[in-house]
């Protein structure tokens, strides 16, 4: 990942910490609105799934430059995710209601190189996941 890409996700994200909580909630809000078909898949506590949301970014931003030691971790998350129900298209989904969240905590802040720069970390995220997915199949 290139340097500015990493620096506008790290920015960024540090803007939305001190709101993660209502960021995340919202995420879920505007997911189950739009995408209703995806609430079956939630079957615990979404406090509970907003932590572990806000975790896992945490986790991604602060590997940037570094993914390697996170990869294992990415592709468990994925391998359980299937186990959950969540298919290869439900990542789709998922982008754009983050991309938006992010949208709308952010205003103006949110500018098209930060959201190319987001979308680009969520892809190589959710192509992780899916080869978590792909090789708990196997």
């Amino acid at each position: 990942m290139n340097p500015q890409t990493a620096a506008l996700v790290r920015d960024s994200w540090a803007e939305i910490v001190p709101m993660r909580k209502q960021v995340c909630t919202g995420f879920y809000d505007r997911l189950f609105q739009r995408h209703p078909e995806l609430r079956p898949l939630f079957k615990g506590d979404i406090d509970r799934q907003t932590g572990l949301f806000v975790t896992m970014l945490n986790t991604v931003v602060s590997s940037l430059e570094n993914r390697d030691p996170v990869i294992p971790l990415i592709k468990a998350v994925g391998a359980r995710h299937a186990g959950y129900g969540v298919e290869n298209a439900d990542y789709e989904k998922f982008a754009g209601v983050l991309l938006d969240s992010f949208a709308a905590a952010l205003g103006e802040r949110f500018t098209p190189d930060v959201r190319a720069a987001w979308l680009e970390v969520y892809r190589q995220l959710a192509d992780t996941m899916r080869q978590g997915a792909a090789e708990a199949l196997h």
